[in-house]
């Protein structure tokens, strides 16, 4: 695919001696070079032309490469950065995977990030830095398809994926709530009288085991036994509806997740609630906090509580905290199900592109990217449990 552009770049790895020329296009592939940009990463962040996720924040990053970046993965590093006088002013974090016998370029921390955009300083046009870096792309050898998934409709690349990369019609809702209220008075009034009452019916029941204590658990010990715990409830639950999801079920992600932890950043918090009936956990959150945004990342509850619901009480307190720590946002992220009406008061559309470069990567697109995945992924959703039940071998795979 051919892009226009008047930008004069010079592609050149991160290693390699500087280029005299006001713009750079550098490419960052170890885990070295990208901890030398984190002062310029941080900085971005902050100077970001768009809003800039957790998904798109060095902390993320560098916890992601800690994680998962292994022998046994397989995946490189495809950090592009754009520098015009010798600042960093741009910054599509790729990584390069290698499935299906093809090389694949991916976003960065991909699946476990659930959104994927550019960084740009808010004097410069990301459009025209992502049309030199993908001219880049199309240059270089040994790639045969680029894959960017859960592009927001508000990102910084919406515009340029929408207009030069291919659909891959994998059309999603991404739901947030804006916790703009003067209080909890103002905040419960967004409730119906039915909801009310379905919150109120799940507290009784929960308070006949035993007293409720909702608390956080930021640090230490405790914290990791609550990631720990909850990673294990949450593939239970999916386990008995016939799923399998494969970050959760990935060992490298409870890891990933205490690293997270340990981060110490001022933009950054690591933000995980429980919910205690009897002095028995029920229900756990984990979170993060930046840049005013709550980000829901994983809610699950004792599996052997289902039927009892204490999700959505534990939700709704979840939500009363963030009003409390004065978060702008609470983004309970894609997918959009039903049961996360009640908690959210708008939604984002995402959707997924590719382009190819190779015959092969053409190939995989329109045949798989474009056409069979979105059937069958229309199908699984689809599908009753006992199917699923039954299909559970395949899916792991």
């Amino acid at each position: 695919m051919a892009f226009s552009s008047t930008i004069q770049s010079n592609a050149v790895h991160s290693a390699s001696a500087p280029v005299a020329s006001p713009r750079v296009i550098e490419i960052h592939s170890t885990s070295q070079a990208l901890r030398a940009i984190e002062g310029d990463w941080r900085q971005l962040e902050i100077e970001n032309t768009g809003k800039t996720t957790v998904f798109q924040s060095f902390d993320w990053a560098m916890a992601w490469c800690q994680a998962y970046m292994n022998a046994k993965t397989k995946t490189e590093l495809f950090i592009i950065t754009g520098k015009i006088n010798n600042k960093i002013s741009f910054i599509l974090p790729l990584a390069k995977n290698y499935k299906h016998g093809l090389s694949i370029l991916d976003w960065l921390t991909d699946p476990v990030g659930q959104y994927g955009d550019v960084l740009c300083s808010q004097n410069q046009s990301a459009q025209i830095w992502l049309q030199s870096a993908f001219q880049h792309i199309a240059k270089t050898k040994g790639i045969d398809l680029v894959r960017l998934r859960h592009v927001r409709a508000n990102g910084n690349v919406e515009y340029f994926t929408n207009q030069n990369l291919q659909n891959a019609k994998c059309y999603e809702r991404a739901p947030y709530l804006l916790t703009t209220f003067k209080s909890e008075t103002e905040y419960d009034a967004r409730y119906t009288s039915t909801q009310r009452k379905r919150r109120k019916k799940i507290r009784k029941a929960l308070e006949e085991i035993g007293p409720v204590v909702f608390k956080a658990a930021t640090e230490g010990l405790e914290a990791d036994t609550l990631i720990e715990v909850s990673i294990a409830e949450k593939n239970a639950w999916l386990s008995d509806r016939g799923r399998f999801n494969r970050i959760m079920g990935c060992p490298s992600h409870i890891k990933f997740l205490k690293l997270l932890l340990r981060m110490k950043s001022d933009s950054f918090g690591f933000c995980a609630t429980e919910l205690s009936a009897g002095g028995k956990p029920v229900s756990w959150e984990i979170a993060f906090h930046y840049h005013g945004t709550h980000f829901a990342y994983i809610t699950s509850h004792l599996n052997a509580l289902t039927d009892l619901s204490p999700g959505r009480l534990h939700m709704d307190l979840s939500q009363r905290k963030a009003l409390a720590d004065r978060q702008k946002t609470f983004d309970l992220m894609v997918p959009y199900d039903a049961h996360k009406d009640s908690w959210s008061s708008a939604y984002i559309p995402t959707n997924d592109y590719y382009m190819p470069i190779s015959i092969l990567g053409r190939i995989y697109g329109f045949a798989y990217l474009r056409t069979l995945r979105p059937a069958l992924r229309k199908i699984y959703y689809n599908l009753p449990q006992q199917v699923l039940r039954f299909l559970q071998p395949l899916t792991r795979h």
